[in-house]
């Protein structure tokens, strides 16, 4: 199976023939220094592009293109306010636990918690969508 992509600015052709499982782990692992390549030049990039931006954080229109630059800030909700103006049902209903803080504090309050800990991961839920991770790791020895 041939596998290609193009990057439109340049001309590039990524292309690869995959054949078998070794033509496919080097066309996959070439899939990733690409992918770190770009990341690693748009970071290099952003460093250069302040001085090119106005106080609105943005370019000079060129060749139809322009960069945006905008700070996002998340914000949320302060429990103890919550806490305050929802009745104790309402508020539970919000209140999601943080899973790598409760596995945080499980593991250094063990000797205290006894079989909490085993009794907290047995009762365990499934939060979200399930989604699938494809990683081509490298082996620490030779095969």
């Amino acid at each position: 199976m041939q596998v290609q992509a193009i990057n439109k600015i340049t001309g590039e052709v990524a292309e690869f023939e995959v054949s078998d499982l070794s033509s496919l782990m080097s066309a996959y692992a070439a899939a990733q220094e690409y992918e770190k390549v770009a990341t690693s030049l748009k970071n290099q990039l952003k460093k250069v592009l302040p001085k090119y931006l106005d106080e609105f954080g943005r370019s000079e229109v060129l060749n139809g293109r322009q960069f945006k630059t905008t700070t996002v800030q998340r914000m949320t909700y302060d429990k103890a306010v919550l806490r305050q103006v929802l009745d104790e049902d309402t508020y539970d209903q919000f209140m999601k636990p943080e899973k790598t803080k409760i596995d945080k504090y499980l593991a250094e309050n063990l000797e205290h918690l006894g079989d909490v800990s085993t009794k907290l991961r047995q009762a365990m839920i499934a939060d979200g969508t399930p989604y699938s991770v494809t990683k081509l790791e490298k082996l620490d020895r030779e095969y």
